[in-house]
């Protein structure tokens, strides 16, 4: 039978996704049930669904799910995965009253303004207006940002594709680093320099100016994704304080970028309320980041003071996607309740 008081959430990645089970009225970060599904183990969404509904024996009335990738008319074509899946079907296979799809994004969104201190890293306290905008920059695979908005009894999330904006260099270093770009890509995006797979883009660059140790080349050579091992050699070149290694300068340049970016964010949303850094990459950089450097990047401008002002934290809880998709499913039964 089916369980209007339930609420299914979840998180849809491109490689693996959680699935948690909700009862109405209780907090997001506490689900009655929640499992983590390796993607390339089922050969669809629903599959994963039906799997976890075995699992917990129930049969919830809603379902909301953040997915990577853009959403239009409650459909969404993964960006890193060949799945298609539309709240429609989803409805009709699994009687949900409603199924509510959104981007990931989103939902990380409305999950960041829930989060305990503790799940928090503080980049800047700040002074943060009441009501204002705030907003979220991840960088993941993708460079992804999204930003809620305050009508006054509730937040209301916007999605944006605001990664894909030109990249504008503000230094020399930079500057040279977009002419080496352009001889790669018609065009220069935020996301090709400041993400997870522009991350590699930078080491290409800086190859330019500082030599390449045997030892990284050899482990480059045999990585399916890069990524990672440039940032855990920069990180054993600063705990080695070996300051002119090449993945180190890689991993500031990156850093530098980030501070930017998230300034282009905030003032771009009027983001008073707070910026949060998200996604797979922010944590992991914590440990290069110079909260003074930092902070002297991020206030540039005739907006100085009011960027200073503005909170900057990095979310640490890998699990905030899956609870903002149980706050936005919460938010639109309650609408659906009203109109009723």
């Amino acid at each position: 039978m089916i369980d209007n008081a339930l609420l299914l959430a979840g998180d849809i990645g491109g490689t693996k996704t959680t699935l948690a089970l909700y009862h109405q009225g209780q907090s997001p970060a506490h689900p009655l049930a929640q499992h983590t599904f390796q993607n390339s183990r089922a050969t669809d969404f629903h599959q994963l669904i039906e799997r976890f509904l075995q699992q917990t024996k129930s049969s919830p009335g809603f379902a909301c799910f953040g997915i990577a990738g853009p959403v239009l008319g409650n459909q969404a074509e993964m960006t890193n995965l060949d799945w298609t899946i539309s709240g429609e079907d989803l409805q009709q296979q699994f009687h949900f009253q409603q199924a509510f799809l959104i981007n990931d994004l989103v939902a990380t969104t409305m999950g960041a303004v829930l989060l305990p201190v503790a799940d928090l890293q503080t980049l800047n306290i700040g002074s943060p207006v009441a009501g204002s905008a705030v907003a979220v920059l991840a960088p993941g695979t993708g460079l992804g940002q999204s930003f809620l908005t305050y009508d006054g009894t509730q937040f209301v999330p916007h999605p944006s594709e605001g990664g894909h904006i030109s990249f504008a260099p503000r230094d020399t270093r930079q500057m040279q680093l977009l002419a080496h770009l352009q001889q790669k890509y018609a065009h220069v995006s935020a996301e090709r320099v400041c993400s997870g797979s522009g991350l590699p883009n930078l080491l290409d660059f800086m190859q330019t100016q500082i030599p390449m140790p045997p030892q990284f080349t050899h482990d480059l050579a045999s990585a399916i994704d890069k990524t990672p091992v440039i940032v855990s050699t920069a990180l054993e070149a600063l705990h080695n304080n070996q300051t002119n290694h090449i993945a180190l300068q890689t991993v500031f340049l990156f850093v530098d970028i980030l501070a930017d970016q998230a300034a282009n964010l905030a003032l771009t949303t009027m983001a008073l309320g707070g910026i949060f850094l998200g996604g797979g990459l922010a944590p992991r950089l914590a440990p290069f980041i110079n909260q003074e450097h930092f902070m002297t990047l991020f206030t540039r401008g005739i907006y100085h003071d009011l960027l200073q002002n503005i909170p900057i934290k990095i979310i640490i809880n890998p699990q905030t996607a899956t609870m903002g998709a149980a706050a936005y499913g919460f938010q639109k039964i309650a609408t659906l309740k009203n109109i009723s």
